[in-house]
């Protein structure tokens, strides 16, 4: 109970334990936000009028806070004014009661009240429990927008910096240890170079066996886009020089391109994947490949060098006719 009032106050709390509950009371706006933060309420009853703090300022910083948001603010006041109330309720109060309070009707709204909030909880909760068990199959940018785009990413053509990732030898190191360690293997292996690429602001949009696609610039946008890949293609190649992952070195090569690409949904409806198509990608799959035969660990297209703000210890290479493509570009790499 928040009134500037002690026998409005003691009224209000009379009539909030006859109906089961515990209840405190605050002499201001003030006073009441700084017991709100201290302890959990599940529900304010605000009178309007007060000194030091009024009920429309409570309301403001309770809106711009994001815990006390979630407690529901029942507004008992004096005033006669439906303007007062409309004001109250655009503010974040959850109902309006005129004084002398009706103990009936007063009893009605605080039941709606904690049983909206009962439900509100359950509601958040249930969210939650959903984005940990998406955020464990997608990155956490596809989550906020397949939840806020009700489950709809619709297709878009877009700028995006694709690095693409593969395990030297792979096959002959799947074939000489037993699968128990491979599979510890490839996990160890996989979470030190997500480390870069979600530190860089890059989502990973693939595991295939031992490789990986990172995506830049997409679903959120990102103007150092390609020098946020290149830093990750530095980083995993030192990860994975200077590591060993269940007991294995794992040697990588790693090719980096940008161009357009159109990100979204791909499925029959039922189920559904976020990825993106494109040249692009199919250039950073080339540049991966193209490393076995320059004897180099990254291999990035001259499209991604354009892009680039900073300076990297890559050399140009010239122009190379990728396998699958029609005309040469030019190309940067890092040696071994």
């Amino acid at each position: 109970m928040v009134d500037d009032h002690s026998t409005n106050r003691l009224k209000l709390a009379m009539a909030v334990r006859a109906l089961g509950h515990e209840a405190e009371q605050a002499e201001n706006g003030a006073v009441a936000l700084d017991m709100m933060r201290q302890c959990g309420f599940d529900l304010i009853l605000l009178d309007i009028v007060m000194p030091e703090m009024d009920g429309h300022a409570v309301l403001r910083v309770m809106q711009e806070d994001a815990d006390l948001q979630q407690i529901p603010v029942i507004v008992i006041s004096a005033s006669a004014e439906v303007a007062d109330a409309i004001r109250c309720i655009q503010n974040g109060a959850e109902d309006y009661l005129p004084k002398p309070f009706d103990p009936v009707l007063l009893k009605a709204r605080i039941g709606s009240s904690l049983a909206k909030k009962r439900l509100n909880a359950a509601i958040r909760k249930h969210m939650e429990f959903i984005r940990d068990i998406l955020g464990k199959f997608v990155p956490d940018t596809v989550v906020n927008q397949i939840v806020e785009s009700d489950g709809d990413l619709k297709p878009s053509r877009t700028l995006a910096t694709v690095l693409m990732t593969d395990v030297v030898g792979f096959t002959r190191i799947v074939e000489s240890h037993p699968p128990e360690q491979v599979l510890e293997m490839l996990n160890s292996y996989f979470q030190a170079i997500l480390d870069p690429i979600t530190r860089n602001g890059g989502i990973v949009n693939n595991f295939e066996g031992d490789a990986v696609m990172a995506l830049f610039n997409v679903p959120l946008a990102d103007p150092n886009h390609a020098d946020k890949a290149i830093q990750t293609a530095l980083e995993i190649n030192e990860i994975t020089e200077n590591q060993t992952f269940a007991g294995i070195r794992l040697p990588t090569r790693i090719g980096i391109d940008t161009g357009e690409v159109v990100a979204g949904n791909v499925g029959d409806g039922a189920r559904l994947t976020y990825t993106v198509v494109g040249n692009t990608v199919n250039t950073a799959a080339r540049l991966e490949e193209l490393n076995k035969d320059l004897g180099s660990r990254v291999a990035v297209s001259g499209a991604t060098m354009a892009c680039l703000k900073g300076d990297y210890p890559l050399q140009n290479a010239g122009s190379v006719t990728l396998r699958g493509l029609s005309d040469p570009i030019p190309i940067s790499i890092l040696d071994r």
